[in-house]
């Protein structure tokens, strides 16, 4: 479309032959991994499930006697996992982006033939808002169904995971101080010495808020008067454990810190989805863009995921108000614990 003034129904037109002729592309940017769903491992729900299989055996080897006795079991749990359906109702008002397109072009010192006006739209425009989304919405949202008309409540984030493993005593805690810029590095030792012996190998990555991030480095400087082990193809290690402590977007502004084996901390998106701009219609004055997908996160194993809980007083799993019953269930999945070391 070379022309710089099109009329609406010309629009919608242009949209609707953009997003069937590239829907492949859309469709590979739209589920394009952000920031934080870069370091999870994506599966593929069916409408949304996705059921994971835990299974957890116990003692099994005995001394020999000339008799059956049977010793062990094996329990199964299927942890049932979300995606959640998402849409995009997405209103143009065409004078506003004819104004920002003209804009563009004469900014970039490009011709309407360089750029489309739709091309323009899905790619500075629609694309960056719904990667931007997406990055929130993974680590921040909570599912509420009577606000799905409001951003931020469409799907269980990281956040809200979190949150709910620990009141539920799934998610093995370690008691720290509240993070300072001043104690960080020691919060962060007490947390890796905290680790379950039984995954520690497994344990590879810390993550964080940005500013923990940042924190751990600057108390790491005043103490030792260096900076900690930092490559640009690994980022920053931990002294103690040389784990990768690992900024995420998605917590910035909590005092979110875990560490999960990687192949745990899971991505969902649906095997159905085909189109995710769907439809584009003009009603009056304005052009309408619809659009649907899926997103989810979670863990396979909520047990493998430790967290830092801030003034917190319980470790291992359990809600921490029956320590009868939480050093069980911590020894069912961990063994025994590495007794606690003096200052």
């Amino acid at each position: 479309m070379a022309d710089l003034n099109p009329s609406t129904t010309e629009i919608a037109t242009e949209l609707g032959a953009y997003f069937r002729t590239n829907n492949t592309e859309i469709r590979a940017q739209v589920y394009k991994k952000s920031v934080t769903a870069g370091y999870m491992r994506t599966i593929v729900a069916v409408q949304g499930r996705f059921p994971a299989l835990n299974s957890i055996t116990s003692r099994v080897v005995q001394g020999f006697t000339a008799a059956w006795t049977p010793m062990g079991i094996t329990e199964f749990k299927a942890n049932e996992l979300k995606a959640y359906k998402q849409k995009i109702n997405y209103p143009i008002e065409p004078a506003a982006l004819l104004n920002s397109w003209v804009s563009f072009l004469y900014n970039e010192d490009k011709k309407p033939a360089d750029m489309s006006i739709a091309q323009y739209l899905v790619n500075q425009e629609l694309l960056p808002a719904i990667a931007r989304d997406r990055e929130d919405l993974i680590g921040k949202s909570v599912y509420d169904a009577t606000k799905l008309d409001e951003f931020g409540h469409s799907m269980n984030g990281i956040q809200e995971m979190i949150r709910m493993g620990t009141s539920d005593g799934t998610m093995f805690q370690i008691p720290i101080e509240v993070p300072t810029l001043s104690n960080m590095v020691q919060q962060i030792d007490d947390f890796e010495l905290g680790l379950p012996e039984a995954i520690k190998p497994l344990l590879t990555r810390i993550y964080m808020p940005s500013n923990l991030v940042e924190a751990y480095r600057l108390d790491y400087r005043n103490k030792y008067g260096t900076m900690p082990t930092f490559t640009a193809e690994q980022g920053m290690k931990t002294y103690l454990g040389q784990r990768d402590l690992i900024p995420l977007p998605s917590l910035n502004g909590t005092q979110v810190i875990f560490a999960t084996p990687n192949e745990n901390f899971l991505r969902l998106i649906d095997i159905l989805d085909s189109n995710v701009l769907t439809d584009v219609q003009v009603q009056d004055y304005t052009v309408k863009i619809f659009g649907e997908f899926w997103e989810g996160v979670g863990f396979w194993s909520n047990q493998l995921v430790v967290v830092a809980v801030p003034g917190g007083l319980h470790k291992g799993l359990g809600k921490g108000i029956d320590a009868t019953a939480d050093k069980a269930l911590t020894e069912k999945y961990f063994g025994s614990e590495s007794a606690t070391l003096a200052s």
